[in-house]
C-alpha cells in the first residue's frame, strides 16, 4: 500500500491562447436541438454555444488544488473561467442537420492580461474599503482649501472601483489607520502587518483595505502663489503657463488583507499641475472648479491610473470570505449572489489564529486546514456549504477564512 499523503499545488493555470492582452478575430460553430419547430430559439441557443467555444478558444482560466490519496490523484477547488470579452460578432453560416441547427460565428475577442505571478485572475467579487489619506504636511492645503481631500480621496477612488466588474469598494474615508505619516507603513509587526489593521476587520467586514498618506501638495516655486509685488504679481497671472504656476500632487499607496493586516502592495504616485488660482480662492477637492484646472485635470488622471491599478490588482489577489456560522459539516460566510460564486464552487477552509509577537503586539496568521467547502446555497447576503467532516474536528469556527486562488 503506497503511503498516505497529500500535495497541494494552489492556482495552476493554464492558457491556451495569449497571455497578453490582445485582440484577435476566432471563428467558432455552436449547436442546439429544435424543439417543438422553434428556429429562432435554437438559433440563440446555438449562437451562445459558438460565443462559448470562441471564448475558450480565446483563453481559458483553470484554477485547482490537488490532492493525492493512497496513490490516487483527486482534484479539488476546479473551477473554469473565461478569461475574454467578444464583440462585433457575426453569423457566417448556418446548417441544418435533422433536428440539430448548426451555426458558425466570427468574433473579436480581447483577451485579458495575466498577473505578475502567472495567473490571470479569478472572477469572484472582491470586497474593499478605502480609509482616509491623511496630509503629511498639513499647512500645504491652506493653499485653495484642500484639506478635504483626506477624506474625499477615498470616496474618489470608491466611485471608479464601483463602476469595475468584480469589485465592490466601499467609501471608509472617515477612519485614519496612519497616525505616524512620516513612518508609514513602519506600524507593521515582524511579517509585515499593520498593527492598526485588525481592529477595523470586523468593523468594515471587507476583503482588502487601501490606505495611504499624501506627501506633498506644495507648489514648485511658493513664492508665485503668496507675491507681494503687485507688478510681478500680475506679470505672473499673464504668464499662466508657466512653470513657475506649477504645484505637486503625490501619495503613497497600501494595500492590507484584512483578514490577517498583511501588507500585500506598496505604491508610489505623483503628478504635476499649472495651479493659476488666487492665493484666496477656496476651491476645494474635488469641486468643478478644481477639476476645470489644469492641475485638477492632471490629478483626475492620476486618480483614473490609481484606479485602473488598483482593478488589476485586486483581480490577481485570491478570493477570501469570513465563515460567520458553523454547525456540523455546514458552514455559512459573508458572501451573496453578487460575489460570483455558483453552487458546487469550491473553496479551501482557513483557519485564523491569534499569537503575540517579541513586543507583544497581536497578529493573525492563517492555516491551511486541507478542507474543502462546497458551495450549496447562494442567497442575496449569505451563502451556505459544507465540508466532508465535522467543523468540530477540526476547530472550524466563526471568523475563520475561506479563499480561492
Amino acid at each position: 500500500m503506497l503511503r498516505h499523503f497529500q500535495d497541494y499545488f494552489f492556482s495552476i493555470i493554464i492558457l491556451l491562447c495569449s497571455t497578453y492582452a490582445s485582440a484577435t478575430t476566432v471563428e467558432a460553430t455552436g449547436q442546439a436541438l429544435i424543439h417543438n419547430n422553434n428556429i429562432s430559439q435554437a438559433r440563440e441557443q446555438a449562437i451562445a454555444d459558438a460565443k462559448q467555444q470562441a471564448s475558450l478558444q480565446a483563453a481559458a482560466y483553470i484554477s485547482s488544488t490537488q490532492q493525492v490519496e493512497d496513490g490516487i490523484l483527486e482534484i479539488d477547488n476546479m473551477r473554469i473561467s473565461t478569461m475574454s470579452q467578444l464583440s462585433n460578432i457575426k453569423i457566417i453560416d448556418e446548417k441544418l442537420f435533422g433536428k440539430k441547427l448548426h451555426v458558425r460565428i466570427s468574433a473579436d475577442i480581447d483577451t485579458k492580461t495575466t498577473c505578475e505571478n502567472g495567473n490571470t485572475g479569478n472572477s469572484f467579487r472582491k470586497t474593499v474599503a478605502i480609509t482616509a489619506f491623511p496630509l503629511e504636511h498639513p499647512l500645504q492645503a491652506s493653499l485653495g482649501n484642500l484639506r478635504s481631500v483626506e477624506s474625499n480621496l477615498a470616496s474618489q477612488l470608491a466611485s471608479r472601483l464601483n463602476t469595475t466588474e468584480g469589485i465592490s469598494a466601499l467609501n471608509a474615508g472617515n477612519l485614519l489607520l496612519h497616525k505616524q505619516l512620516g513612518t508609514a507603513t513602519s506600524r507593521q509587526l515582524d511579517n509585515g502587518a499593520l498593527t492598526t489593521m485588525l481592529p477595523y476587520t470586523q468593523q468594515l467586514d471587507s476583503q482588502f483595505i487601501i490606505s495611504g498618506v499624501i506627501r506633498d501638495l506644495s507648489m514648485m516655486n511658493p513664492s508665485t502663489a503668496n507675491e507681494q509685488n503687485w507688478l510681478i504679481d500680475t506679470y505672473n497671472k499673464l504668464d499662466y503657463k508657466s512653470k513657475k504656476h506649477l504645484r505637486n500632487f503625490s501619495l503613497d499607496l497600501f494595500i492590507h488583507d484584512a483578514f490577517s493586516g498583511t501588507l500585500l502592495e506598496q505604491k508610489s504616485y505623483s503628478t504635476q499641475g499649472r495651479w493659476n488660482h488666487s492665493e484666496t480662492d477656496r476651491i476645494g477637492f474635488a469641486t468643478p472648479t478644481f477639476f476645470n484646472g489644469d492641475y485638477g485635470k492632471n490629478v483626475k488622471t492620476l486618480l483614473d491610473n490609481i484606479s485602473t491599478d488598483l482593478s488589476q490588482s485586486l483581480r490577481c489577489l485570491p478570493y477570501s470570505a469570513r465563515i460567520t456560522r458553523t454547525e456540523e459539516n455546514k458552514l455559512w460566510i459573508n458572501a451573496g449572489k453578487d460575489s460570483g460564486l455558483s453552487r458546487g464552487d469550491k473553496l479551501s477552509v482557513y483557519r485564523k489564529t491569534m499569537f503575540y509577537n517579541q513586543s507583544s503586539q497581536p497578529t493573525t496568521e492563517l492555516i491551511n486546514t486541507r478542507l474543502t467547502m462546497i458551495v450549496d446555497e447562494i442567497q442575496p447576503t449569505v451563502v451556505k456549504g459544507h465540508i466532508d467532516s465535522l467543523t468540530t474536528q477540526h476547530n472550524i469556527q466563526p471568523d475563520d477564512i475561506v479563499m480561492f486562488w
